[in-house]
């Protein structure tokens, strides 16, 4: 998930404010309670075609960026993964954590209380920005994304339940049940967030600002209230980061535009700004991009196939995983 540095982290002392509905965990973020809001289910194939549009708009192709990870300099310390799991904001902890449950012998084994260290920090504190701790882990994470497709399969189930099943439930809390904008607000929840790290832009305040849906409101004019308001917040966000994705909305506006053609995402879309083509058909087993720019010393073989995907909850917490 792409996060940016905020006021927050520039002083530790400052609290973040008081969240309506939101829920403190012990060693974890203030998460929004979502355990009353409606779900939703999601056909494969719009899985898919979720997953790689995102995947466009975090990495500028459909090579899904499982390989990828690097401190890019957002006090979060290392981004990896297709999603941008960060080691300062919990989830990479929770990918390995899962994946240790899924191996006889964890690779990750000795980074694991170092990252739990990390994520016992409170969201405004700086450390949670600290590598030192972890040398090796970066190549590490690249070395099995390319080599173990059960740490593929890791990377996707924890996505899909920290992600895919809270973006499917505020949608239907709108009543929002098309293929398109299931995968909006899937892409508005894996940029912002759900939880309450980023106080000015998560997925909850868009819709809050946005408003309810108004009777007899079609879908398609409630999703472009919603990316209008996502497109504002990010425009005048302080700071240049958000500033430069605001292509992202752009795209999605134009694929609402043509609601009867995109709606059900059963056929290819293009996404102008970034010129590449989404057909569903791509390949999401193996980082072919990510791993041949990592094989100097290695030659990886792309995987034939993955393991079976594990229904895992929505997580309350990193350590309910």
């Amino acid at each position: 998930m792409l996060i940016v540095k905020t006021n927050l982290l520039k002083h530790p002392k400052t609290k973040p404010h008081k969240v309506h509905g939101g829920v403190k965990q012990t060693n974890c973020t203030t998460f929004y309670d979502i355990s009353k809001l409606p779900s939703e289910d999601i056909d494969d194939h719009t899985l898919t075609m979720a997953q790689l549009i995102t995947n466009v708009f975090e990495n500028g192709n459909t090579q899904m960026g499982y390989s990828a990870a690097s401190d890019i300099g957002d006090c979060r310390g290392y981004t990896c993964g297709y999603i941008g799991f960060t080691t300062g904001t919990n989830d990479a902890y929770a990918v390995v954590e899962q994946y240790g449950h899924r191996k006889h012998k964890n690779p990750f084994e000795p980074y694991l209380d170092e990252l739990k260290k990390l994520s016992s920090y409170e969201f405004n504190d700086p450390r949670r920005a600290d590598t030192s701790k972890l040398d090796g882990f970066a190549s590490l994470w690249t070395e099995t994304a390319c080599t173990d497709p059960s740490f593929v399969q890791t990377q996707l189930d924890v996505g899909h339940a920290m992600y895919m099943k809270p973006a499917l439930k505020y949608a239907a809390s709108v009543d929002v049940k098309s293929n398109l904008g299931k995968a909006l607000f899937y892409d508005t929840i894996v940029q912002h967030g759900w939880q309450y790290v980023e106080p000015l832009i998560n997925l909850p305040r868009i819709l809050e600002i946005t408003g309810p849906r108004e009777k007899d409101e079609s879908e398609k004019s409630f999703l472009t209230r919603f990316l209008t308001t996502r497109r504002q917040l990010v425009c005048c966000y302080p700071g240049k980061v958000w500033n430069d994705s605001s292509d992202r909305m752009s795209d999605l506006q134009n694929l609402v535009d043509d609601w009867e053609k995109n709606k059900d995402l059963t056929d290819p879309v293009h996404l102008v700004k970034f010129d590449v083509t989404v057909t569903g058909k791509e390949s999401i087993s193996f980082d072919k991009a990510g791993c041949k720019k990592a094989s100097k010393r290695h030659r990886y073989r792309p995987f034939t196939h993955l393991p079976s995907a594990d229904d895992l909850p929505i997580p309350q917490c990193p350590d309910t995983l």
